[in-house]
């Protein structure tokens, strides 16, 4: 397997630090190395009702990767699956937008160590041999996977607005399918495939790591009411997560670098009761797996603490900034800078027993809960105070290259303890379409990346 480095030369901190200015930046100061162009983080393997097992089935996955390319290899975990699993036969292709067709003249069949078929054994994780097919930035992949014989429930993740689809149990192996009309059922998750890398002159991957705030909850909504009034989801509008944007933003400035979204909804970075309750591994358990494994990560911006607080035992600021220096600690002994994000509004504690509790919004009063007019939640206090922290102690931690103060960019100066409406999805807690947009621009992405060299 090829594996390629940096050439750390000062024509690479030039061209990071004026991108404009250095036309392509895959230049001669850049050799070819595997990055991620998309990935998705396990969750677990609960038989939801998209995966209640099967046998001798076929998948067809979309995906939307960060970084176009012309030589792939495709990641399948089983990490979470107390059973082996079968994949049978496999293939990339280009893909059309929502639909299950693909492009047969950009399609290739995966093989595993040269053969056609591969067993994943419980808690294993697999990378194909590499194939060849080129795609534009902006174009969808789908990956087909035909799982022979009999199977329970695989390694998952939700794939939220994104349609996925199959053909049924014993449908068979119909990934050569290139009309698609064989996938007849749909469904939301995505199973056993964990992510795609790219081979070519690239800078690396850049992961974004955090809970459903990352992972993109309400992203697919509009920005046509205003808070109180609740938005609802477009259409189509798919491609609007903060890696979407982030990866937008670094193709527009002539950047090289796979962005790979590493959130997961409901999950948190302290050992937290919500943990159990929504069966995910917190942020420490995961990071080595979901991030520090990816190829070439060249920094991760991380996006947690807001579950901590507003789950039902009402995280204190305390905990989350002990469990946030423990995951920066990790990063940085692996040499991978962390951008550390403030948290955004709004945090509401709905638990009496628990002593951050107080006044949240309800609909005869959505404001509830915020310091203006007052009483405050106590878990927003705690949210303001875990901001201030990274702020201070935390941008000075060793490892940290930069803040994304992402409560600054969305937060309402008339109601801090509440997002600027029009960037509101409505629930207070996640941002739309727009709101993500902002989420990016506050990132310091050239703070990060000049920080390697």
């Amino acid at each position: 397997m090829r594996r390629g480095i940096l050439r750390r030369t000062s024509w690479t901190l030039l061209c990071i630090l004026i991108p404009l200015g250095c036309g392509n930046i895959s230049s001669p100061a850049t050799l070819s190395i595997w990055v991620g162009a998309w990935g998705t983080s396990m969750v677990n393997a609960e038989a939801v009702p998209d995966n209640g097992g099967g046998a001798n089935k076929s998948f067809r996955f979309l995906i939307y990767p960060t970084v176009g390319g012309t030589e792939e290899r495709v990641r399948f975990s089983n990490f979470f699956a107390t059973t082996p699993v079968t994949i049978g036969a496999a293939r990339l292709s280009v893909g059309t937008d929502g639909s299950p067709a693909i492009d047969a003249a950009h399609d290739a069949a995966l093989t595993f160590g040269g053969q056609p078929s591969v067993t994943l054994a419980p808690g294993q994780i697999l990378i194909s041999d590499p194939v060849k097919v080129t795609y534009r930035f902006g174009q969808s992949l789908a990956v087909s996977v035909f799982v022979q014989g009999k199977f329970g429930a695989l390694a998952r993740h939700d794939s939220l607005f994104i349609t996925n689809y199959n053909n049924g149990n014993g449908g068979g192996d119909t990934t050569n399918d290139a009309s698609g009309n064989s996938f007849t059922q749909t469904q939301s998750d995505w199973l056993v495939l964990n992510g795609v890398d790219v081979y070519g002159p690239y800078q690396g991957t850049l992961v974004l790591f955090g809970s459903s705030t990352t992972e993109g909850v309400h992203s697919d909504f509009s920005a046509t009411q205003t808070y109180p009034l609740k938005n609802g989801p477009v259409a189509g509008q798919h491609f609007d997560r903060l890696s979407d944007w982030v990866a937008r933003t670094l193709n527009a400035q002539g950047y090289s670098i796979g962005v790979v979204n590493a959130g997961i909804s409901g999950d948190t970075v302290t050992n937290d009761v919500s943990n159990q309750q929504n069966d995910v591994q917190n942020a420490n358990q995961r990071i080595a797996r979901d991030v520090l494994a990816l190829p070439n990560p060249i920094g991760i911006v991380t996006y947690f603490g807001a579950i901590d607080l507003r789950s039902s035992d009402c995280q204190s600021a305390p905990a989350i900034e002990a469990a946030t220096e423990q995951m920066i600690a990790t990063a940085h002994t692996a040499n991978v800078p962390v951008v550390l994000a403030t948290l955004p509004p709004s945090a509401f504690c709905t638990n009496p027993a628990e002593a951050n509790y107080g006044p949240s919004p309800s609909p005869s009063d959505p404001w509830a809960g915020g310091s203006n007019p007052g009483p405050i939640n106590g878990a927003e206090t705690q949210r303001m105070a875990f901001n201030a922290w990274v702020r201070t102690t935390g941008a000075s931690l060793p490892g940290v290259a930069g803040i994304a103060d992402l409560d600054a960019a969305l937060a309402d100066p008339a109601r801090p303890n509440f997002m600027l409406p029009l960037y509101n999805s409505g629930d207070n807690y996640h941002a739309n379409g727009m709101g993500y947009q902002a989420d990016a621009a506050a990132i310091p992405l050239k703070a990060l990346v000049a920080k390697l060299h």
